[in-house]
């Protein structure tokens, strides 16, 4: 009787579904594909926007020293472990029982309670612990209101990464179609008038080193004070983000990889653009770090893996490698490509074809100072 019910319950192993030659190729191909055209669009961008930023006389604000490609391959791990731990089903109880292992007893226990894990309550809700904790320290009348606070679940998470990564997103591909509405939009016959008069705008978030009335702060001078936050835009660029934020829309109600792919290219294009290294012992440092980076999380763990199966946003290019069996529409089996292995590379090279164009200037400068 045992051995029928385990019959009945027991699933079928998964088909393993085999894809030919030309639709592993087809797929590789238009990955590659993208790729390229990612670092060629932005080296071209990258380049002019040095040289803007030169003619201007202003620092470069995302520029990469060779300290901060040192550390970055650090950073980017705790990163992307604490990524791991948060996506991980049991993170919680993998990581109570490593604390339980290297740490005292009274420690760990401490942290137990700060995290609201126990053995018999294994559901509790991420954070619950941790408003627990702060309300034995707050007064009653404030801790009436914690019931009201909606739970600090992975779902809500993932939801504002979504939308935050969409948005983003959006602001880069409108950043790159910028150019094509301001055209169509100086061809409206209605004269200096919105939307063809591109106005701009200019946000900033300024504080004062030392101590000064509020409304000091403007005028005061520039050693006393410093930005936190600085924006400029103009008319054209909400006009453009309007109409690309239908894209981010899109992406989150269907998660379809065409709109992905728009995504995901803005975004490296956008990166390669405005990402700079300082130096070539920079970029050499960078690469090297990451490239330790790379096959430590990706082929000697799991880590890498699980986390880009967790975030369901547009982080990486996708191609269906069934898309001659179900079409583009309802393709489901992918081949990816993060969008880190196209923009590292892609900021190295855009660093190269700036010096490249430094010396042929330089070249081209010295002929003709010599006719």
């Amino acid at each position: 009787m045992s051995d029928a019910s385990t019959e009945t319950t027991t699933p079928a192993p998964a088909a393993n579904i085999t894809f030919t030659f030309q639709e592993q190729a087809t797929a590789s191909i238009a990955l590659y594909s993208m790729s390229l055209l990612c670092i060629i669009l932005g080296g071209i961008r990258s380049a002019r926007y040095v040289k803007r930023m030169i003619s201007k006389k202003k620092l470069i604000e995302g520029s990469i020293t060779v300290r901060e490609a040192k550390k970055f391959p650090i950073t980017a791990s705790c990163v992307l472990f604490g990524l791991y731990l948060f996506f991980k089903p049991d993170g919680k109880a993998w990581l109570m029982s490593l604390g339980g292992t290297y740490l005292p007893s009274q420690y760990s226990l401490m942290i137990n309670k700060t995290l609201g894990t126990s053995e018999s309550n294994a559901t509790t809700s991420f954070g619950s612990g941790i408003f627990k904790k702060i309300g034995s320290y707050l007064p009653e009348h404030i801790v009436e209101f914690f019931p009201e606070m909606p739970e600090l679940k992975k779902e809500y998470f993932m939801k504002f990464l979504l939308y935050m990564i969409c948005f983003q997103g959006c602001v880069a591909l409108a950043n790159l179609l910028k150019p094509v509405f301001s055209k169509i939009l100086r061809l409206l016959p209605i004269g200096d008038h919105w939307p063809r008069f591109n106005a701009p705008y200019f946000v900033s978030w300024k504080k004062g080193k030392k101590e000064m009335d509020s409304d000091d702060v403007e005028d005061a001078p520039k050693k006393d004070t410093e930005y936190l936050l600085k924006i400029d835009f103009d008319t054209h660029d909400l006009i453009a983000l309007f109409f690309c934020l239908s894209v981010g829309i899109s992406h989150v109600m269907q998660r379809h990889w065409i709109t992905n792919n728009i995504i995901g290219i803005a975004f490296s294009i956008y990166g390669i653009e405005y990402l700079h290294l300082s130096s070539f012992k920079a970029g050499s440092f960078l690469l090297a770090g990451l490239f330790v980076y790379d096959v430590f999380w990706v082929f000697a763990t799991d880590v890498m893996t699980s986390v880009a199966k967790g975030i369901d946003a547009p982080i990486l290019l996708q191609f269906p490698q069934d898309i001659f069996i179900n079409g583009w529409k309802d393709a489901k089996k992918h081949s990816m490509l993060g969008l880190g292995d196209i923009v590292i590379p892609g900021v190295f090279i855009a660093l190269l074809r700036r010096f490249d164009l430094r010396v042929i200037d330089k070249a081209e400068h010295k002929n003709t100072k010599s006719r």
